[in-house]
């Protein structure tokens, strides 16, 4: 293999390799792939297919550890081999495409299915001249394999919620009580907020901010999938948005977003904070900073620890904090960060975490 760049095995992390599944209709595609897993002794090629019927069966009969899948396959598109696997098989799968034609249609729909992410094909080609491109990518499927897929499905609506959480009656609202709720999340992000969002109602006394890092390009998809969903208001933040009850308002890729006294979105391209951009941490000082008791923040599953250092200042200045608990969540390090940093109020399965922000947003934020 000729190469300009270091592509020396990676030490495996165990003796045990992650065996992963690769799905892709173009034979460049799959060995393209094969080639970047090869670099990584932590992972192991166990099946290369080629459409989505044969997909289905080697993952039922392979059980691999991970699977990326091609949307556009023969026999059975990428969606539905998705769906039919994971009805059979608790599996993480990572939808990897080439951004042609209904882009937005593509992420909402891989999402909905039960992908963890999707991610860009054409940029991993540049993998031997961009070293950084192959590290992140073999990252992301590291901590992947480790996901809960188990965990996604959230407990039906009829079954009984922690008795912790009850809720609260409504109660007349003050003038210029509206709440602010900053939510961060990462891995595993946009089928728990869909799971938040489709439990409050459009017309709580909140406005809500989300930071969601995923692969760029792919938040325009999630931002629509959850806009048809829920029964809130969901869109991308704009410089100079104005915040508003049932609105819910995602930052843009690179971009960070902040709010103003006057409850005004500012976004901004300053200098990525702990490699991120936007950054959790920052929109919940903002928030803290600004609105003190009304302000509400909220850790969600995800990788990395961006969010911890922000909730705590905002649980210091007044604010109600709350992470997603372990076992509901698919990545813990995001929330376990905040915890050790001593930042959440209440830890939480995530089917209680809506109950609890609409008890809070019927209480007094003054």
């Amino acid at each position: 293999m000729t190469t300009g760049a270091n592509t020396q095995p990676i030490q495996a992390a165990s003796d045990k390799p992650i065996r992963v599944m690769i799905v892709d209709d173009v034979k460049s595609a799959r060995d393209l792939l094969a080639d970047i897993l090869a670099t990584d002794r932590r992972f192991q090629v166990v099946a290369s297919v080629s459409d989505g019927l044969e997909a289905v069966a080697k993952a039922l009969a392979l059980r691999p550890d991970l699977i990326t899948m091609d949307i556009r396959l023969p026999g059975l598109d990428g969606f539905l081999a998705v769906e039919q696997i994971l009805a059979e098989l608790p599996v993480p799968i990572v939808m990897i495409t080439a951004s042609l034609g209904r882009f937005e249609e593509k992420v909402a729909r891989a999402l909905k299915m039960g992908a963890l992410d999707v991610m860009e094909k054409q940029e991993l080609y540049l993998w031997r001249t961009k070293p950084e491109i192959r590290t992140a990518f073999l990252r992301k499927l590291y901590v992947f394999a480790r996901a809960r897929v188990g965990q996604r499905r959230v407990r039906p609506s009829a079954d009984p919620l922690p008795s912790a959480v009850p809720f609260l009656p409504d109660r007349e609202k003050a003038e210029g009580d509206l709440r602010i709720v900053a939510i961060a999340a990462s891995t595993g992000g946009p089928s728990a907020l869909m799971a938040l969002f489709k439990e409050v109602p459009a017309q709580v006394n909140a406005a809500f901010l989300v930071v969601q890092h995923m692969s760029r390009g792919f938040l325009d998809g999630l931002v629509r999938w959850l806009d048809d969903e829920v029964e809130l208001s969901v869109r991308m933040a704009k410089e100079g948005d104005v915040l508003k009850p049932g609105a819910v308002l995602f930052a843009p890729d690179d971009y960070h977003m902040l709010v103003d006294g006057e409850r005004t979105i500012r976004l901004n391209k300053s200098f990525p904070i702990g490699g991120h951009r936007p950054s959790a941490d920052l929109l919940l000082k903002s928030v803290a900073l600004r609105f003190g008791r009304r302000a509400i923040g909220v850790i969600l599953t995800g990788m990395g620890s961006d969010g911890a250092i922000g909730l705590k200042r905002l649980k210091e200045r007044g604010g109600r904090t709350i992470a997603q608990d372990e076992a509901s969540s698919i990545i813990f390090g995001m929330p376990r960060a905040a915890i050790e940093e001593h930042a959440a109020e209440v830890v939480l399965p995530l089917e209680a975490i809506a109950r609890q922000l609409v008890n809070w947003t019927r209480e007094s934020g003054q």
